[in-house]
């Protein structure tokens, strides 16, 4: 198996994406609060690029049946029902609802992420069952690293270096890695006996703990807490089976 991790989305638009299984990552906060709402009953959640086609497909959805979830440098976008925090997604806000979300970094991974034969979603909370899926589908892989604003992220990097480690640890996996997927496993095994510390040191998580969302770090960090796969299919991203 083939992996290659990005540590940034900025390549991303010139790789080949047929035939392969792309992961999304965005622990702070896009791909947690994917899981959060799906665990709370969302029928889904509609990835879009901005606040504008957000409303657009919520208004085709109807208020019904869709909410509008999505931050711009952190805070709620005006005139959205929700935010990006994790403890937002909850039965009675989301639940038999569709999510049409947009985020700064990882909403438009995924937008970019759609031509491969299927993309999953990943954080912390969740990368065992991710791990379990692409070992299964045994294909070559991409990871995209949401990052923050275009730059690195160290909290991505070690939520792929994790995937990758379960791979070869768990799964047995012979997997050829490109540099940067290397650099992640490395950054793993450096970090993973204090990954809270990592998350909330992290230059994001220091900027999140600002504006008011400490809480939202240890979520984040709490691996495997949110077992569940988010699947897209048809632009949405549901519970693998769904």
């Amino acid at each position: 198996m083939d992996i290659k991790l990005y540590l940034t989305p900025a390549p991303f638009g010139e790789i080949d994406l047929e035939s392969k299984t792309a992961v999304v990552i965005d622990v702070l906060r896009c791909t947690t609060s994917v899981c959060a709402a799906l665990m709370a009953g969302a029928r889904g959640v509609i990835p879009v690029t901005g606040p504008g086609e957000a409303g657009d497909v919520w208004a085709r959805i109807g208020s019904d049946m869709g909410v509008l979830a999505g931050e711009q440098n952190g805070i709620r976008i005006e005139n959205f029902q929700l935010g990006n925090s994790p403890a937002e997604f909850t039965p009675e806000s989301v639940g038999g609802k569709f999510v049409v979300m947009t985020t700064t970094n990882g909403t438009a991974a995924f937008v970019r992420a759609r031509k491969a034969d299927l993309v999953l979603s990943c954080g912390l909370v969740n990368v065992s069952r991710v791990a379990g899926r692409v070992a299964g589908e045994n294909r070559d892989t991409v990871i995209i690293c949401a990052g923050r604003e275009g730059q690195f992220s160290i909290e991505d990097t070690i939520c792929g270096g994790r995937l990758i480690d379960l791979l070869i640890s768990e799964h047995q996996r012979e997997v050829t890695l490109n540099d940067a997927a290397s650099l992640a496993v490395l950054l793993y095994h450096n970090s993973r006996s204090a990954m809270k510390k990592a998350v909330a040191e992290s230059e994001h998580g220091r900027y999140l703990a600002s504006i008011g969302f400490a809480h939202d770090l240890e979520t984040a960090a709490r691996v495997d807490s949110m077992p569940v796969l988010p699947v897209m299919k048809d632009g949405r991203l549901i519970l693998d089976g769904d």
